[in-house]
């Protein structure tokens, strides 16, 4: 069954541009080494638009074929290790932007899929 991995934050105050330009280089950085993501269906990133308070919240969305392959996956990259080491030289998390207090991590799993209209 797929899962969805849906993690959600604010930009540091300040950052506005560093955190755009660190989240466009990785997005680029991971668009070019696909072969390391394989457990990876999709990946969407969004910015809250519309939201009172939560207004600029960002997001990143995440889908996997299962929570087997969502696993799989973490528990090669845990360790940073080979290639994993360059991936996180590009990662936006380990570059003082993210406002870390108000970071969300999730794993939802879809429900319904007959009643879905795509």
């Amino acid at each position: 069954m797929t899962i969805y991995e849906v993690e959600t934050w604010k930009v540091k105050p300040g950052k506005e541009k560093v955190h755009e330009e660190a989240l466009r280089n990785w997005l680029k950085w991971v668009s070019e080494h696909r072969e390391l993501f394989p457990e990876w269906k999709s990946l969407r990133y969004m910015v809250k638009y519309i939201a009172g308070e939560e207004t600029e919240r960002h997001m990143m969305l995440w889908e996997y074929d299962s929570l087997a392959a969502f696993e799989e996956y973490k528990a090669r990259r845990k360790d940073y290790t080979g290639a994993y080491a360059e991936y996180k030289k590009v990662d936006p998390y380990y570059m003082d932007v993210f406002e870390h207090t108000t970071m969300n991590v999730e794993v939802w799993k879809p429900l319904d899929l007959e009643f879905w209209i795509e």
